[in-house]
């Protein structure tokens, strides 16, 4: 019996020792699998992107003009480590971003990271290229700072290289970098035309910015189609501005001209008025002689003047009796077509008398509306009131958007943007709140890329501008929101308190 009992426990002993060796070599073979695992996995890269419209992954158009490249671009980001600490997140989706075109670039493109702070050689760099230093002032320990810093890109390919001075923005930096990296790859500058205003060398020129900001990105000339035999519009223009100057009747045969050059994959932005405006505010029938051409595309310019509540201030009267007053006829907006990238870098963009646009199809061409005003916008058709102190409040039923920009295009590549806004970009009409200036660059950008830019989306969403309400119900609504959230939290820990006693 003892024997019996002994050998039993034997066979115990035997099988617990068996099943810690199993358990031990589990364990270890977990530990070897897991160590396997992440071995294989760090030499890989993967990532999901679940943002809403895959914001933080490259474009498909940024990446074929990666894989384009036949030589080597070098990428420098210049950050300075004393950035205040608000621009601590957008340094990481830069360094993000610059990662991801190095991976794509497999090898094309050089990405390197400087502080000219503590690299002297990186400073040298950071002036030669003509990165500015940037001032920013915040509070520290109680006390007000002011830092200077560096965060700028520099781009280099073939001797040639181009400046991003500043990314605070990540959201448009992709497009930026992309446009810079095409730009620089380039084996010539694109040629953009103006028409319906003389060179800028001429005194007086009513847009100077633009032409400055213009012709340092592409060979920019002045185009005269008012001589020569026959008249016409080189092909080699990848894209011309046709301007309404208020003054200039163009002709049957100029506009034949302009028609030729758009029948042969041409591509122009329209800058026409439906109604034309002086500055001593009277109004009168535009006569440019464009309606019917911009209609046989497609798209119609209507006799009439866009008014909005969503309105720019405008200063008024003379220098001994100044006023200024939110005025209707400069409407803003920020409804834009989103999936267009001529609008990356804009959040609102101002339109100084500006006429709706009706939009349809006609002889193969598409249509397509680029930007409406808000809701609280309303017509006049006759009998202008231009005096901002006698315009009249409209009525309710008379409120709705309206299109102020358009896009037409056909299958053979023929493309043209109209905006019914003659001073759009002119020099005296540009409001530093306003995108304007950027909007018509991206505008020229994708149509001078043959598209080569356009979809390359913001990264985030930066800009969330209130509904469109009443006056009188917009600051309820902004504070109800500030304020809902903390209400309910006090209220259930009121109820939970009351509950307990």
């Amino acid at each position: 019996m003892v024997k019996k009992l002994r050998l039993e426990n034997i066979n115990l002993y035997r099988n617990l020792g068996w099943q810690k060796l199993q358990l031990r070599l589990l364990i270890i073979s977990g530990m070897i699998l897991f160590i396997a695992v992440n071995l294989v996995t760090s030499l890989l890269s993967v990532r999901f992107d679940l943002s809403e419209g895959k914001a933080y992954t490259l474009s498909p158009s940024s990446q074929k003009i990666i894989k384009r490249l036949d030589d080597t671009v070098n990428v420098q980001l210049f950050a300075s480590a004393n950035l205040p600490s608000r621009f601590l997140p957008v340094k990481a989706d830069v360094l993000d971003l610059l990662k991801e075109y190095d991976k794509e670039g497999k090898g094309k493109v050089m990405v390197k990271i400087a502080d000219p702070g503590k690299d002297e050689k990186a400073l040298e760099a950071v002036k030669n290229a003509g990165v500015p230093e940037l001032r920013f002032s915040q509070i520290e320990q109680n006390k007000y700072a002011l830092t200077a810093s560096y965060f700028g890109i520099l781009i280099t390919y073939g001797g040639k290289k181009a400046v991003l001075p500043q990314v605070t923005d990540s959201a448009s930096l992709e497009y930026n970098l992309t446009a810079a990296i095409y730009r620089l790859t380039k084996k010539q500058l694109d040629k953009v035309g103006i028409l319906g205003y003389e060179s800028g060398s001429v005194q007086g020129d009513p847009m100077t910015i633009l032409r400055k900001i213009l012709d340092q990105q592409f060979s920019l000339s002045t185009i005269d189609i008012s001589s020569g035999s026959p008249p016409q519009i080189d092909q080699s223009y990848q894209t011309i501005l046709v301007f309404d100057n208020l003054q200039k009747q163009y002709t049957p045969e100029e506009v034949s001209v302009i028609r030729a050059y758009l029948d042969k994959k041409g591509k122009a932005i329209f800058f026409v008025d439906g109604v034309w405006v002086n500055d001593s505010l009277t109004a009168a029938n535009a006569g440019h002689n464009l309606f019917p051409l911009l209609a046989d595309y497609g798209i119609t310019v209507n006799n009439n003047l866009i008014l909005s509540t969503a309105s720019e201030a405008v200063n008024f009267g003379s220098d001994q009796m100044a006023f200024v007053v939110p005025y209707p006829y400069w409407l803003k907006t920020a409804n834009f077509d989103q999936s267009r990238s001529y609008f990356i870098n804009s959040r609102q963009i101002t339109y100084p008398w500006t006429s709706s646009l009706s939009t349809r199809a006609r002889n193969g061409f598409s249509a397509r509306e680029l930007v409406k005003t808000t809701k609280n916008s309303w017509e006049q058709k006759k009998d202008f009131t231009l005096n901002p102190q006698l315009i009249a409040q409209p009525d309710q039923k008379d409120l709705r958007a309206f299109t102020v920009t358009a896009e037409a295009s056909d299958k053979s590549g023929t493309r043209l943007i109209v905006i019914p806004s003659s001073r759009f970009v002119l020099d005296r009409f540009l409001n530093q709140s306003s995108d304007n200036l950027e909007t018509v660059v991206n505008m020229v950008n994708d149509l001078a890329s043959q598209g080569a830019l356009s979809g390359i989306r913001s990264r985030q969403v930066y800009f969330y501008p209130l509904p469109d309400l009443p006056e009188n119900l917009k600051d309820p609504f902004r504070y109800l929101n500030i304020l809902l959230l903390p209400l309910i939290f006090g209220a259930f820990g009121a109820y939970r308190l009351m509950k307990r006693k």
